[in-house]
């Protein structure tokens, strides 16, 4: 739940160990784009949404949309066919990009759809190098952050959110005697959202 506990510091500006919420990098009412709709984009999605931003979700394919939507997306960006960034700024320019899937093509797109002053939020890790100009960050004061993992209070504020406005995981249950499928499952990246292992009846 950490990384969870991230998104929901950073979105609202929390500082670590910090427990007043501070001027954040979105406020209520604001654009929140989420990237990925996986096991940290679909936590991503409910965050935003309970929190009180405009969300839009960014998938590829038309067929995460109606999830997206369910898990509170008032808009989805397809990106198998159209370009996210120009998609974006069609709304106004996000507030706050999390991009929560591992991929830095991908997660380098995503940066001229923010708004002046916008961040995007790198989550989600992957080998290769982001590709940012400085004047891309130049022009209209935008900011780029990543983060790892959370704290203790991270995960126990967030479960203390989730608790109290209905955020809930997507989990894909496995009995601990199947713990080899289950790993190979999440190895292979078929796992849509997280694998469980479960004990007992």
């Amino acid at each position: 739940m950490t990384a969870a506990g991230v998104m929901c510091r950073q979105l609202l500006g929390w500082k670590p160990r910090d427990p007043v919420l501070l001027k954040g990098a979105a406020t209520a009412g604001e654009l929140v784009a989420i990237q990925g709709i996986g096991g940290l984009g679909h936590l991503g999605i409910q965050y935003a949404r309970q929190m009180g931003f405009r969300t839009v979700a960014i998938g590829r394919g038309k067929d995460k949309e109606t999830l997206a939507r369910k898990l509170g997306a008032s808009q989805y960006v397809d990106t198998a066919a159209s370009d996210p960034s120009t998609a974006l700024q069609k709304l106004g320019g996000a507030d706050v990009i999390l991009a929560t899937a591992p991929d830095s093509k991908s997660t380098s797109a995503l940066f001229n759809g923010l708004a002046s002053n916008g961040k995007l939020i790198v989550v989600g890790a992957g080998n290769e190098a982001l590709t940012v100009t400085p004047i891309q960050l130049i022009q209209g004061r935008k900011a780029l952050n990543g983060w790892a993992s959370g704290t203790a209070m991270d995960s126990e504020d967030t479960m203390k959110f989730s608790a109290l406005s209905g955020v809930r995981p997507m989990i894909e249950r496995y009995p601990l005697e199947k713990v080899a499928e289950a790993y190979d499952q999440m190895i292979s990246g078929r796992a849509r959202f997280r694998v469980v292992l479960t004990m007992g009846k």
